[in-house]
């Protein structure tokens, strides 16, 4: 009985699968292609999305001007459903730099002043566009938040925030010896594009517990600690080539300073609700494509212990133009073609793209992704819940 009723199963389920698979998915069903982001069908369908949501992830293509548009957009849209927390790929400091000068009567000329103190120390940030973003979510009211390591190039712009807060003597001055050298050791590593001479290669245990010895104020150890914990990550990559320490340490770094963000605003808001700007490999659900659960499944899980969810965009650029971010590469603009890239089905649609933006629904095509679609575009419908494709997006304007 127990074998007729297994054969039952795998007939019933091999039928069904069948069946499925000879239904040729429509992806034109499910999506919908606009000019511009102000268009009523998106104002609509972002908006059902947007309800009971705790959490809106945009998940970007680095580089592209149309990822702070479309975020900015969201960030707007979201407003009447409680959203005014932006979270950003900075690290505390960085975040806290950029809300002083979003908050300044010339937030592009003091963005300038800063990147030209300290080039590069904050990367994905050093731009016209996303200052956009940043000056509408203060004009709103809004608060940023930086959960990410601190750069590999920032050392001497976070030593330079301590000098300026602390009254500390003894700290100050070792500080400022140690801002002298790594901006010494900047000037170097960019003039002869050798980045092992940038000042994280020099930072060692013995600076480290030095400086720890010297400090006592708690907000400037969390930051020295945040210093030696980048060193770490960064070691995992470019010395003993561990990628998945690498990757699984910083996620677990992202996820401990969100939690010490949401937890503190917590206090007065049962579900703090927060929009995500990170990379689109830091917003998947499930295992992103480095197997690691990032920040974006613990938020997705997050929200519906308080019976809510997450919404995960994925914007990427289909061809155009990308700024680099990286003082070594040799040009800081970079055309790309990300067609190859895509999962076979939408590589089929690109030649039927018209407009500015392609907009997909994957969460309607769940319940046919196993039979239907091939193995990459089943891990995109599951991490992610819209895809977005930008037709000939722009580079952002660097400073």
């Amino acid at each position: 009985m127990k074998t007729i009723f297994s054969l039952f199963l795998s007939i019933t389920f091999l039928s069904t699968a069948f069946i499925y698979s000879q239904d040729k998915i429509d992806l034109s069903k499910y999506s919908f292609q606009i000019e511009d982001l102000k268009n009523d069908t998106f104002l609509s369908f972002t908006k059902q999305r947007l309800e009971n949501s705790q959490f809106v992830f945009v998940g970007e293509q680095h580089g592209i001007k149309e990822a702070g548009i479309f975020t900015n957009t969201i960030y707007d849209i979201a407003q009447p459903f409680g959203y005014h927390t932006l979270c950003i790929e900075t690290d505390a400091i960085a975040a806290e730099k950029i809300t002083t000068i979003a908050s300044s009567n010339d937030p592009i000329g003091n963005a300038k002043k800063l990147h030209q103190e300290f080039p590069f120390a904050i990367p994905f940030y050093n731009n016209e566009d996303d200052y956009d973003l940043f000056t509408n979510v203060i004009k709103k009211k809004g608060t940023l938040w930086g959960i990410d390591q601190t750069f590999m190039v920032q050392f001497r712009l976070n030593f330079d925030y301590i000098i300026s807060i602390t009254t500390n003597k003894p700290l100050k001055e070792k500080l400022k010896e140690l801002k002298k050298e790594a901006n010494e050791g900047y000037r170097y590593a960019i003039a002869n594009k050798k980045y092992g001479a940038t000042y994280i290669f020099k930072y060692n245990e013995a600076i480290h517990k030095s400086l720890l010895e010297l400090a006592t104020d708690a907000k400037e150890i969390e930051i020295l600690k945040q210093l030696w914990k980048t060193k770490e990550i960064y070691a995992y990559n470019m010395i003993t080539k561990e990628y998945y320490k690498n990757n699984n340490t910083r996620s677990q770094l992202m996820k401990r300073n969100f939690l010490n963000y949401y937890n503190t605003v917590k206090v007065d808001n049962n579900t703090p609700k927060v929009i995500f700007k990170l990379g689109a490999n830091h917003t998947a659900k499930g295992l992103n494509r480095t197997n690691i659960y990032d920040i974006s499944n613990m938020a997705s899980e997050m929200a519906i212990t308080n019976k809510m969810h997450s919404l995960h965009y994925i914007v990427m650029g289909i061809t155009g133009k990308a700024a680099m971010g990286n003082p070594f590469t040799p040009n800081p603009v970079v055309p790309f073609d990300n067609i190859k890239d895509f999962p076979e089905e939408i590589q089929k649609i690109i030649p039927t793209i018209t407009k500015k933006y392609y907009v997909l629904d994957l969460t309607s095509l769940r319940p046919y992704a196993y039979s239907n679609f091939s193995d990459a575009f089943k891990k995109t419908i599951f991490r992610y819940d819209v895809l977005v494709l930008v037709q000939n997006a722009e580079a952002f304007k660097s400073f």
